[in-house]
């Protein structure tokens, strides 16, 4: 038997990853919202953060600005890598888990800083370039 061929197929199941998905375009469309997010949260710009976050994510992320007030930010991400980890589809939704890791540094810090963090992005399967951001979780 091909033994090479079995463990191929055990770690595309581990990543759960559908093999005719475009995972360069999907990464391509996370960084993007990655970069848009550390912006649009820096300008209190709850407009621009509304078209690509689920409804729970918007709350939490319009909580934030709030209690920030009115203090100045920036963010500048100097590193930025991404993987995903799996897309899945439970009934009507397509979930896409994606691990972010890089250097970031606030207007505040002297130094760039590590992070780590899993985004879980959310589509309706019949709308198949829509992308929502439903969840992060710090790594």
């Amino acid at each position: 038997s091909d033994v090479g061929a079995g463990a191929a197929a055990t770690a595309a199941a581990v990543r759960n990853i559908p093999a005719d998905f475009d995972v360069e375009g999907f990464l391509r469309q996370a960084k993007l919202n990655f970069v848009r997010l550390q912006a649009a949260n820096d300008r209190g710009d709850m407009d621009d953060i509304r078209e690509f976050t689920s409804p729970e994510m918007f709350a939490e992320a319009q909580l934030q600005i709030m209690e920030r007030g009115n203090t100045e930010q920036t963010t500048e991400i100097t590193q930025l890598n991404a993987t995903v980890l799996n897309i899945v589809t439970e009934g009507t939704h397509d979930i896409g888990s994606v691990r972010f890791t890089g250097q970031s540094k606030c207007s505040d810090q002297v130094m760039a800083e590590p992070f780590s963090e899993v985004w879980h992005f959310t589509k309706w399967s019949n709308h198949p370039d829509q992308w929502s951001l439903a969840g992060i979780q710090q790594d």
